[in-house]
């Protein structure tokens, strides 16, 4: 079950502040129909890592691919479902969505910095029908750090290769009813990449939070929290990868094309929460305004009737390779199908919303009942202006400007959605009952603008309404072991603009398994299977689709998804030595049971017509994670090893060929701690241990790396 570790309670107020994790805490962990991991601040210190991908692969029935090497805009799925921007999971941070616009536009192109978090959830089973929009795989919930109750604070330094840097520091306290936290986080770096004729491929990143809180103890407990944050990044980021036979040379270089890509953003995040706890009874209501403001500045194509990145990057011989030149800053652009088409995704997000929950409990015939009851009202929007011009690339490898910019595209999409969900969870003996129902009515709303005169061109509307049950089942056998099992119809919304064109994505999701807890440890065993009426794909340009389809939808029928997840973890005692040791495992396997077009490159390359039987890309069948320390007084040591089968980067059957596959990997990495003094800790970590190269992706613009060996130094203060 991953790393399952105590949770840190605040009775001094005499509210339940645990409310706040969705798992409910370790103690209710055990006992869920449905599998819930939850990863403490002491497991999120062992390895020290800033990237949320290398977090997750301690958990069971993940599936992810990294993209730039840092996390900064992480690839997500639980289940089988598209892990291309996280698209299909509800992503939440203290309980409250936090993607830019999860309804009108579900990319989450801004994802927090998890240096700042004290504990990472992540939720799969029946009960995920309580953490909509999307249903179907399951939900991951970020727990930003909590007010101490004593003065308590911590100053983190990070050093390491590329120039890596990491500030963090933070200071708070409870003082009689009121309390506050303080955080500031820095995070940058000089990249691993190298770009041909020289240039930058890092990024910075700034993070500031402010918490205040109001504690009115007594029988009827109350507490205030308000959260403020702003948060930027400047990254030089690119799509733009590189052939295989580039890739096998030297993973780690960057095309000259993309010497001037660049992501820019800031985010602002106001969160207003309040808590009323009563004898077995509680109510939390969340107000939450979240904006978010971006320009990715990057290589589209090329210009006039030149062909896809795609196809050049695939195949860079032949009529080809007069354009893989101008790529690599080879050769000079010598005509308009030569000219390299660079433009600004700029974009602007609204999410703001309110939305309460009542826990209760009571018994009746015997029965002990908890019952969560939910209301949320939310908005998104996002606006969308497009623009790019044309380039030259010149003798010597640098671009210039060859024509005036022009708006591609100029439109706004927006959604308002209503959802009410209740859930029993029903306990007599050792057997628990979850029932759950989940209401979702959303109304959505795309406008599209003249690209020249700016005037409004277009305008659809749509709704839809949607009702989803789920039923999961704990029985405790004996001391040591228990059986689940549980049934839930899995959503999906479809995005503004469809107006009845695109079906949501809808499945019927069963899972069946044991736990164990005794002398030999913590294990689980979970068989999974997610049987889709409809399978949906959404256009973005981290999947290569054009400006005209960017987050339009594609119907792929019916789907099937099955895998099994196993997870183990102990803590070994030999004398004075302490050995923790971890195990996960997921066995994944999806494919269509449809026969479709894929005009847009949604599921694998365009123009691509899958057939029924063929299996789903970047969805590996096995992935293995192991880890293992031992600690003696100060010193600590933890190693930690993924491994990854091979994955298809385009559906098919059979297999592998070597031009749609991503390769296995198995990366090490390690961490070394030392506690100097109470209050002084230094800590060491090399990431990538073995210094392996390996692809992670190919899409949407050739073979990606993940990063090579790091190496970091740093050295924590609290006090």
């Amino acid at each position: 079950m991953g790393l399952l570790l105590p949770v840190a309670a605040t009775a001094q107020n005499e509210v339940d502040l645990d409310k706040v994790y969705i798992t409910g805490g370790q103690g209710q962990v055990l006992k869920q129909p449905g599998s819930a991991t939850l990863i403490d601040q002491q497991a999120l210190e062992t390895f020290e890592y800033t990237d949320i991908h290398r977090i997750l692969t301690a958990v069971p029935g993940v599936n992810l691919y990294e993209e730039d090497g840092y996390g900064l805009r992480p690839n997500i799925g639980l289940r089988g479902t598209s892990p291309d921007r996280s698209k299909k999971v509800t992503l939440m941070e203290d309980g409250v969505l936090s993607g830019p616009a999860p309804y009108s536009a579900p990319a989450a192109y801004y994802f927090p910095n998890v240096s700042r978090m004290s504990a990472v959830e992540v939720f799969k089973g029946p009960s995920a029908i309580k953490y909509g929009p999307a249903t179907i795989g399951g939900a991951v919930n970020l727990v930003s750090r909590p007010i101490p109750y004593l003065p308590a604070g911590e100053l983190d330094l990070q050093y390491g290769s590329d120039n890596f840097q990491r500030y963090n520091g933070w200071y708070g306290q409870e003082s009689g009813q009121f309390g506050y936290l303080l955080e500031g986080l820095r995070v940058q770096s000089d990249g691993f990449k190298e770009l041909d004729g020289g240039g930058d491929t890092g990024f910075e990143r700034n993070d500031l939070n402010l918490k205040l809180s109001w504690t009115l103890p007594g029988e009827v407990a109350q507490r205030f929290v308000l959260k403020a944050g702003y948060a930027d990044e400047v990254s030089d980021e690119t799509y733009l990868g590189l052939t295989r036979a580039d890739f096998d040379d030297d993973p780690y270089r960057r095309y000259a094309a993309s010497q001037l890509d660049r992501m820019d953003w800031t985010h602002q995040s106001l969160h207003l929460m309040h808590q009323l706890d009563w004898g077995d009874h509680s109510l939390t209501t969340d107000v939450y305004r979240n904006t978010f403001e971006r320009d990715w500045f990057k290589i589209n194509g090329f210009g006039g009737n030149g062909p896809l990145l795609q196809t050049v990057l695939k195949d860079p011989s032949g009529v080809n390779a007069e354009f893989y030149r101008v790529l690599t800053g080879e050769q000079a652009s010598a005509n308009v199908n030569e000219q390299l088409m660079i433009g600004s995704n700029d974009r602007q997000y609204v999410s703001q919303g309110v939305q309460t929950r009542l826990n209760t409990s009571f018994a009746w015939l015997a029965v002990r009942h908890d019952v969560e009851l939910g209301l949320r009202y939310h908005q998104d929007t996002v606006e969308r202006l497009h623009s790019e011009a044309a380039y030259d690339m010149q003798v010597g490898g640098r671009l210039q400007q060859a024509a005036d910019v022009a708006t591609t595209l100029d439109n706004e999409g927006q959604a308002k959605a209503l959802a009410v969900y209740v859930q029993n969870d029903m306990r007599w003996n050792d057997t628990t009952v979850s029932v759950g129902l989940r209401s979702e009515h959303i109304d959505t709303e795309e406008t599209t603008y003249d690209s020249v005169s700016g005037e409004q061109t277009g305008k659809v509307d749509s709704s839809e309404s949607v009702l989803l049950p789920g039923v999961g089942v704990y029985s405790q056998l004996t001391n040591t072991v228990g059986v689940l099992a549980g049934v839930y119809q899995g959503y999906s919304a479809t995005t503004p603009g469809k107006d009845g064109d695109t079906d949501p994505e809808e499945s019927i999701n069963y899972e069946l398994g044991s736990r164990y807890q005794g002398e030999l440890g913590q294990a689980e065993l979970i068989a999974f299977f997610n049987d889709y009426t409809e399978l949906t794909g959404t256009c973005s340009f981290s999947n290569g689709c054009d400006n005209a389809v960017v987050d339009s939808q594609l119907n792929a029928g019916a789907a099937q998804v099955y895998g099994v997840e196993a997870s183990w973890n102990k803590h070994l005692f030999a004398g004075a030595h302490i050995i923790p040791l971890s195990f996960t495992y997921t066995y994944s396997h999806g494919e269509f049971d449809a026969n479709f077009a894929d005009d847009s490159g949604v599921f694998g390359d365009r123009n691509n017509n899958i057939v029924a039987g063929e299996e789903l890309a970047y969805l590996p069948k096995h992935r293995l994670n192991a880890q293992a320390g031992i600690e003696r007084g100060p010193l600590a040591m933890n190693v930690s090893v993924l491994y990854q089968s091979d994955m298809r980067d385009t559906p098919g059957e059979g297999s592998i060929p070597a031009s749609q596959r991503i390769d296995a990997h198995t990366v090490v990495d390690l961490s070394l701690r030392y506690r100097v003094l109470q209050d002084v800790l230094l800590y060491a970590t090399v990431d990538n241990l073995l210094d392996l190269e390996y692809e992670v992706a190919s899409k949407p613009y050739g073979y990606r790396p993940g990063k090579p060996r790091s190496a970091n130094l740093g050295a924590k203060v609290s006090f």
